[in-house]
């Protein structure tokens, strides 16, 4: 008998979009990045249990894309969380001083606290980096366990799946460079293979 995927209540996910088409400007100067339809092909929902959240970062020219790719994933779009950053981004028509997180549940997936706002003014740092702040927001409002996709560090108490860390767990079909001793662990014991 084939031992089940490990399953999380909750995930964020901060996928490397390529839906602008801006040729070598943008994102790609600095990682590999997925276009739209690879990301909505993901099998996030086989990693989650059958009530869960899930975090998802979008820029403002990828918020429409979010939405479609919360729904490919098994999730129902419910409130925006925005990151406003202390200084001026680039941008065509305004120039962007925000990201944001959509916020999606499936199942009967119950805030744990329903007090938080859905702001936050927290320092920008290097290109794509996250405010760490968000873990703890999440934490509050989210039931555990948590995993993080297309993580770039790692978070106490949580799970972690990209290109630029050892991953804990193996997505079928979308290799990464490296495995964690967790990852290497899981899949001995079913027997597999990393890809």
């Amino acid at each position: 008998m084939e031992a089940k995927m490990q399953q999380y209540s909750t995930i964020l996910a901060d996928p490397a979009w390529d839906v602008e088409k801006k040729g070598g400007r943008g994102a790609i100067k600095y990682y590999n990045v997925e276009p739209l339809e690879r990301i909505k092909a993901m099998p996030v929902a086989d990693l989650c249990t059958e009530n869960a959240h899930c975090w998802l970062w979008v820029t403002n020219a990828t918020l429409e894309h979010g939405f479609a790719v919360l729904r490919a994933w098994g999730f129902t779009p419910r409130s925006v969380f925005t990151w406003c950053k202390p200084r001026m981004g680039l941008g065509v028509y305004l120039r962007n001083a925000t990201e944001h997180v959509l916020f999606g549940t499936r199942g009967k997936a119950p805030i744990l606290f329903n007090a938080q706002p859905n702001w936050g003014f927290f320092p920008r740092q290097e290109h794509s980096h996250k405010p760490e702040e968000l873990h703890k927001i999440i934490e509050r409002c989210s039931p555990a366990p948590y995993l993080e996709l297309f993580a770039r560090r790692r978070q106490p108490g949580w799970d972690v799946w990209g290109n630029e860390i050892d991953s804990d767990i193996v997505i079928p079909g979308y290799p990464v460079p490296n495995y964690s001793a967790k990852a290497n662990h899981k899949n001995t014991e079913k027997g597999a293979v990393n890809e």
